[in-house]
C-alpha cells in the first residue's frame, strides 16, 4: 500500500495533494473489496441489468468497458456526446460472448482540412471477448481491443472483471494505451488500472460511477488538449421503454453528457405473428382402385393450392403418395414441408407406405422430404420424440422429375401456371466520407416484379424512386473510375435498376449452371455466367464465375457508356451448422483489374435475420491514387418482410454500408446467384430446426 500512494503522490506533484490521495485511497479500497466480494456466493450468471453501453458503443459505464457482453443476436445502435466529442454508435453480440462495435466519432471543436467536410471525424472498430461469464466463485473475465484499425486514434487494449453483488456490479480492469492512465501497474508500468460500480436503484434505473483513466492532454486527436479536471465520472441512465435507454453524465469534472441507445433483437420479430394454423381435417383413406381416385388427387392438389403452395403435382402408385411444390409463400421449409405432408397424411391412400414432398425452384425439382405415414401421425401427436423423428425422415437432392407416368396410377397435371410477384422496398442508402459533407444519404421505394417464366428462368424489374437525397460530390473522378462515381447514380431522378433474364440449368444432382443478361445493376449492363456444384450434404459449395459489363450512363433510363470490364473469380462457400454462419471466400480478377482475395462473413439467426460483413486483400501497386493499398470493406443487413408484417413471406428486404467508394475490389452486383438460389434446399439445412415441421 505505501508503495501505490508513494507511485501515485510521484505523479501528481502539480495536482492537489488531497484529491490525489483521495484517488489513490478509493483505488486501494475499492481493490480490496472487489478481490474479497470474487469469492461470496451471491452472483447472476447473466450480464443483464448491467450489459449496458459507454458513450463509444461497446458495453461498458461512460468511457470504461466492463466484462459485460451483448447477448448473441442482439443489436444496439446510439448516439452519445459529451463535449467536444459526438459519438454515432452501433454493436452487436456476434456470437455467445463475442461483441463487435463501430463508432463514427465527431470532435466538434477540430475542424477538418477538407472543406465542407466540417469537423474533424473518426471510424473506429472495437472487438470484445467474455473468457469467462459470471459463476458463483467468479467474476465474468474479457478482454478486448479498441479502435483496431484505421486510424487507431483511440486505441487500447485491456483486460477487465466484473462482479455482481446485486444490486451493484463492481468493475476493475487494466489497460494499455488510452485506458493506462496515470495509476499503472507497480511492476509493469505499460498497464494502467481503471474501474467502477453500476448500481441499479430499481428495474429501470441505474447509477454510475467510475475512474476513468484517460488523460485526453496525450490523445493524438488532441480535442481536450487541457486534460480532464477529474478522473471521476458520475451517471445515471433510465430504461425508457423495452429497448430504450438514455442517460445523462457528469464527466471529465467539468461536462455534462448524454446518450441515448436502441436495442433490439434479432432473433423476435418486430410485429406479433399473425395466426396461421396448420391444415387439419380427419384423415381419409382410399382404394387406388376406386373411380374416386382421381377426385381424392385432386382434392389433394387443391388443398396444396389453398395453402399457397405454386407449381403442384400430386400422384400416387398406391405405396408413395407424392405432392410436388414450390413454396413461395413459408419462410422455413420444414414449415413448409409439415404443411404439406398433413395435407398428404389426410387425403392419402390406403395402405400407403410413404409419403413423399418433392421441393421445386423455378420448376426444377431440388430436396425431396419422405415419411412413413404413422411415423409423422404420431410425431405430431407428440408420441414420439424429435430425435427419433428425426432418424425415421429422410431427406436427399433429387436429379429428375419423380413423377413417371408408367409408375403411377393416378396423378394430376402439373400446375405450371404463369407466377409472379410484385412488391415495393423502402430503401435508404447512405454516403460517407466525402470531402463535401461526411453523411449524406438517400430515402426513396423500390417497386419490383418478378415473373417465373419456364424451367429454370426467372426475370425481374426493379425501378428506383427516390423522395429526397441530399447526396452530392466535390471529387472529380477520372473517366475509367469503377466505383468512384456511385454517387452520381444515387441522385433525385426516378430511374431503372435492373432488368434482368436469369437462367439457371442442372448439370448433375448438385450442380448447376447460370446465365444472366440485362442491366444487371444500377451502374452495369452485360451479361454473367456460374456454375456451382455443392458437396456432401450441401454445406460445402465450390463453383467459377465469370462478367463482362459495360457502364450505363448516369442520368438516363438505358443509355450505356464506353466503358467496359469483366471479372472472373473461384468462389468456396462452408456452412457451420452451429452457428449457422456462411463464408465466402472468392480469388480472381476484379473489376478495376486488380487481382485477390474477397472474404464475405454472414450469419443468420433463427428469426431469419442475416448480418454481415466483407474485406478485400487485392494488388493495388497499379494504382496510385486513393485506391492505392486499399481493402474494400462493407457491412450489410437482410431482413425478412415478416418481421414488419407478422405473416409468412419468403420476401427479404437488403441493405449494405460502405465506409468509402473506392475501385479496388468492386464486383458486379448479383440478382439471384446459385448459392442463394439452392442452398437452403440443401440436406443439411433442412436437419436444422426439424421441429418446425409441426409448424
Amino acid at each position: 500500500m505505501p508503495f501505490q500512494i508513494k507511485h501515485i503522490l510521484s505523479y501528481n506533484k502539480k495536482r492537489n495533494c488531497l484529491f490525489s490521495i483521495f484517488i489513490s485511497l478509493g483505488q486501494l479500497i475499492f481493490s480490496l473489496l472487489f478481490f474479497q466480494i470474487i469469492f461470496l456466493g451471491t452472483a447472476y450468471a447473466i450480464d443483464r441489468p448491467f450489459n449496458n453501453t459507454s458513450n463509444w458503443g461497446g458495453t461498458g459505464l461512460m468511457e470504461i468497458p466492463t466484462a459485460r457482453v451483448l447477448e448473441d443476436g442482439v443489436m444496439r445502435i446510439g448516439y452519445a456526446q459529451a463535449d467536444p466529442y459526438r459519438w454515432y454508435t452501433g454493436g452487436m453480440g456476434i456470437f455467445p460472448g463475442l461483441e463487435f462495435s463501430g463508432r463514427y466519432t465527431e470532435m466538434t471543436n477540430l475542424s477538418s482540412n477538407m472543406p465542407g467536410f466540417g469537423a474533424d471525424k473518426d471510424k473506429a472498430f472495437d472487438l470484445k471477448y467474455q473468457i469467462l461469464p459470471e459463476s458463483k466463485r467468479f467474476p465474468a473475465l474479457a478482454v478486448g481491443l479498441n479502435d483496431f484499425h484505421g486510424t487507431e486514434l483511440f486505441k487500447s487494449e485491456y483486460i477487465v472483471l466484473s462482479r455482481q453483488i446485486f444490486p451493484l456490479d463492481f468493475t476493475i480492469g487494466f489497460g494499455s494505451k488510452r485506458l493506462k492512465g496515470p495509476v499503472s501497474l507497480p511492476l509493469y508500468d505499460k498497464l494502467g488500472i481503471f474501474g467502477g460500480v453500476e448500481w441499479a436503484l430499481n428495474k429501470r434505473m441505474n447509477l454510475m460511477v467510475e475512474y476513468n483513466p484517460i488523460e485526453y492532454e496525450k490523445d493524438p486527436a488532441k480535442a481536450v488538449p487541457e486534460g480532464a479536471d477529474s478522473h471521476i465520472n458520475l451517471g445515471l441512465r433510465a430504461k425508457v421503454v423495452p429497448g430504450l435507454d438514455i442517460g445523462i453524465s457528469w464527466q471529465r469534472g467539468n461536462t455534462l453528457g448524454f446518450m441515448c441507445h436502441i436495442l433490439m433483437e434479432l432473433d423476435k420479430p418486430l410485429r406479433p405473428k399473425k395466426p396461421d394454423p396448420p391444415f387439419r381435417k380427419s384423415i381419409n383413406t382410399w382404394s387406388i382402385e376406386e373411380e374416386v381416385a382421381k377426385s381424392m388427387v385432386e382434392k389433394t392438389r387443391i388443398a396444396l393450392k389453398a395453402a399457397s403452395f405454386q407449381d403442384i403435382s400430386v400422384y400416387s402408385d398406391g405405396k408413395v403418395f407424392t405432392a410436388e411444390i414450390e413454396n413461395n409463400k413459408y419462410f422455413s421449409n420444414q414449415k413448409a414441408a409439415g404443411r404439406a405432408l398433413r395435407i398428404l397424411l389426410a387425403y392419402k391412400p390406403d395402405h400407403t407406405k410413404k409419403l413423399v414432398v418433392i421441393f421445386k425452384r423455378r420448376l426444377m425439382p431440388f430436396l425431396k422430404v419422405s415419411v412413413h405415414p404413422n411415423h409423422f401421425k404420431h410425431y405430431l401427436l407428440e408420441q414420439i420424440d424429435e430425435e427419433v423423428f428425426s432418424e425415421l425422415i429422410t431427406y436427399e437432392t433429387i436429379t429428375s422429375d419423380m413423377s413417371s407416368k408408367e409408375k403411377n396410377i393416378v396423378g394430376t397435371k402439373a400446375d405450371n401456371s404463369f407466377d409472379f410477384s410484385f412488391g415495393i422496398k423502402p430503401n435508404f442508402e447512405t454516403y460517407f466520407n466525402d470531402p463535401s459533407g461526411a453523411f449524406k444519404y438517400r430515402l426513396g421505394v423500390q417497386p419490383y416484379m418478378t415473373a417465373s417464366l419456364w424451367k429454370g428462368a426467372a426475370a425481374t424489374v426493379r425501378y428506383d424512386i427516390p423522395f429526397y437525397s441530399d447526396i452530392s460530390s466535390s471529387n472529380e473522378s477520372p473517366p475509367d473510375t469503377i466505383r468512384g462515381d456511385s454517387w452520381e447514380y444515387m441522385g433525385e431522378e426516378c430511374s431503372l435498376n435492373q432488368l434482368i433474364l436469369d437462367q439457371s440449368f442442372r448439370l448433375s444432382k448438385k450442380t448447376w449452371s447460370r446465365f444472366s443478361i440485362g442491366y444487371l445493376e444500377r451502374m452495369y449492363a452485360g451479361f454473367s455466367t456460374e456454375a456451382l456444384t455443392f458437396l456432401g450434404d450441401g454445406n460445402l459449395a465450390l463453383g467459377i464465375e465469370y462478367d463482362w459489363v459495360k457502364k450505363r450512363e448516369p442520368g438516363t433510363q438505358i443509355d450505356l457508356m464506353d466503358l467496359e470490364t469483366h471479372t472472373y473469380f473461384g468462389n468456396v462457400y462452408y456452412t457451420i451448422r452451429d452457428f449457422n454462419i456462411t463464408l465466402h471466400a472468392r480469388y480472381g480478377r476484379f473489376m478495376a483489374g486488380d487481382r485477390g482475395w474477397l472474404f464475405n462473413v454472414s450469419r443468420e439467426f433463427d428469426a431469419g435475420h442475416v448480418v454481415g460483413f466483407w474485406y478485400s486483400f487485392t494488388d493495388t501497386n497499379d494504382f496510385s491514387d486513393y485506391n492505392k493499398d486499399y481493402h474494400e470493406k462493407g457491412v450489410f443487413l437482410s431482413l425478412p418482410i415478416k418481421m414488419f408484417t407478422g405473416s409468412e413471406s419468403r420476401t427479404r428486404y437488403e441493405y449494405s454500408m460502405v465506409p468509402w467508394s473506392r475501385d479496388v475490389g468492386q464486383t458486379v452486383n448479383h440478382w439471384k446467384d446459385l448459392f442463394h438460389l439452392g442452398s437452403d434446399l440443401m440436406p443439411y439445412e433442412f436437419k436444422d430446426n426439424i421441429s418446425e415441421i409441426k409448424e
